[in-house]
């Protein structure tokens, strides 16, 4: 089932207020001109949709820059959920089982809605473009910019991951560190070979199963925002994405990328990114990323929102 009746929006499905053409602040009026053409593009993660980013953009947009989040497909305002989930009580056999819609998706879709947001914004005169993308959101992030470098100027993952050289991105999520101490598996609902994702229960009535999921993810958010953000939580992500590898054009190396790694992290734990930024070194010694530490949990930008907003100005 689609929530795309709930509001009917462009293409783009941006945040209405939070779009490339956001205005500038007073005090952002003020400032050098340079910001008018640098843009920030934001990529969320499984579960989540262009709406997490408000917070962060706020302090982003009073300094003059432009900001615009997108909803990957499945998710946001285009959410494909399974039925089970939208029946309460919940049939819990029901919702562990029932195959995803989500799952015909592939990592060319993400790809593409990335890609297409980034000459969007290349042709509203951004210059320089940062992309940002956060837990998931690094996988279509890197495939975008490996395919399409010139569209970007800087890449920056937020406790995220993406494929290197020969390498999926789901080989950082089979480290053993990883494996042994990520927190998130106590989330996760059915088994995703069966039902094609990565399926979650926000609205569940469970009070144990909400603690557990909010210490995988959350354990530093306010309860009381988390609920909130509980309720915008869709149930599905892909799965196979995390298998998917790709080619990469000579112009990805030239691109500046940073990490931010969430050292609080119980969902993608601190080594797992640690290596996946070892990797990108590796593969590009000459032009190194740069992993900067934010002490927070997974969901960086509730917990730390002015921080994170921080970190990005320093990127530009």
């Amino acid at each position: 089932m689609l929530k795309r009746d709930f509001l009917k929006l462009g293409a783009g499905a941006t945040l209405a207020g939070a779009t490339m053409a956001a205005g500038r602040s007073a005090k952002a009026m003020d400032q050098d001109d340079s910001c008018s053409d640098t843009g920030f593009l934001f990529i969320h993660g499984s579960w989540h949709g262009a709406w997490c980013w408000q917070d962060v953009m706020r302090h982003l947009l009073q300094e003059g820059y432009q900001c615009q989040a997108i909803d990957l497909p499945g998710h946001g305002l285009w959410a494909i959920m399974p039925d089970a989930f939208l029946k309460r009580p919940v049939d819990k056999e029901a919702l562990a089982t029932e195959p995803s819609s989500l799952a015909r998706l592939t990592i060319k879709d993400y790809r593409d809605t990335v890609i297409e947001a980034a000459m969007r914004a290349r042709q509203t005169g951004i210059k320089r473009l940062v992309a940002v993308g956060h837990s998931m959101g690094g996988v279509p992030l890197t495939f975008a910019a490996a395919s399409q470098p010139e569209l970007f100027s800087h890449l920056v993952y937020v406790a995220s991951l993406g494929p290197t050289k020969g390498k999926p991105a789901g080989a950082y999520l089979a480290l053993p560190d990883q494996v042994e101490n990520s927190l998130l598996g106590s989330a996760l609902v059915g088994d995703p070979a069966q039902i094609g994702v990565l399926r979650i229960d926000p609205r569940s009535e469970d009070e144990g199963y909400l603690s557990a999921m909010k210490k995988a993810l959350a354990a530093d958010v306010d309860h009381k925002l988390f609920g909130a953000v509980s309720h915008l939580l869709t149930p599905d992500a892909p799965a196979s994405i995390y298998a998917d590898m790709t080619d990469f054009d000579s112009g990805f190396g030239r691109l500046n990328k940073r990490y931010i790694r969430a050292i609080h992290d119980k969902t993608l734990v601190p080594s797992a990114g640690a290596a996946f930024v070892d990797d990108l070194n590796a593969n590009w010694p000459n032009n190194r990323t740069i992993m900067v530490d934010i002490a927070s949990s997974h969901e960086v930008m509730f917990a730390q929102p002015r921080r994170l907003a921080e970190l990005l100005l320093e990127v530009v």
